[in-house]
């Protein structure tokens, strides 16, 4: 049998920061979970409709086009959270400790950095997309609607890059 990879208990931060960060990120984290079943419950009704009744749901690709990327920006500080993103350790799996501790500090500054940077040009984006008018083709959805849930979850993700560069640093409790 399989050892688990994730214990909650194990990501329950004890200071007041931690504690409301990770409410927020395990929020954006559901919501991103809610948008994944939406899409696919929206996509097996599209996909009946065309088989049985030749009545696909009109703009169903656009719709998950947005929805993916929706979610999968929701889901990304809660993974930071719970430090469940990939790490290629090949080179560093016999490093002393110290090593990829400093390691883990420089990537989640770099992933911080990335996440504010992230939030702010979709944010520029988001609002020229706005100003322009531009829309999808078949539902004339305005495109930028599809922006606004990343610019939070992207500023939510370098929060928590930060967050958990900082525990790393001062080996403060999680």
């Amino acid at each position: 049998m399989a050892d688990a990879l994730y214990v909650d208990k194990d990501a329950e931060p004890t200071a007041l920061v931690g504690r409301v960060l990770n409410k927020v990120c395990r929020a954006f984290a559901v919501g991103s979970g809610i948008t994944l079943i939406l899409m696919s419950l929206m996509s097996l009704t599209s996909i009946v409709g065309r088989s049985l009744f030749s009545t696909p749901i009109l703009g169903d690709y656009e719709l998950v086009q947005m929805m993916s990327a929706v979610a999968v920006t929701m889901a990304l500080p809660f993974c930071q959270m719970i430090r469940g993103h990939i790490i290629v350790d090949f080179f560093t799996v016999h490093a002393p400790k110290k090593f990829n501790r400093a390691c883990d500090i420089v990537a989640s500054l770099a992933l911080s950095v990335a996440g504010f940077v992230f939030a702010w040009r979709i944010t520029l984006g988001m609002l020229d997309l706005r100003d322009s008018g531009d829309a999808s083709m078949l539902l004339n959805l305005p495109t930028w609607y599809g922006y606004l849930p990343m610019v939070p979850s992207f500023f939510l993700l370098g929060c928590a890059a930060l967050y958990t560069a900082w525990i790393d640093i001062t080996g403060a409790e999680a």
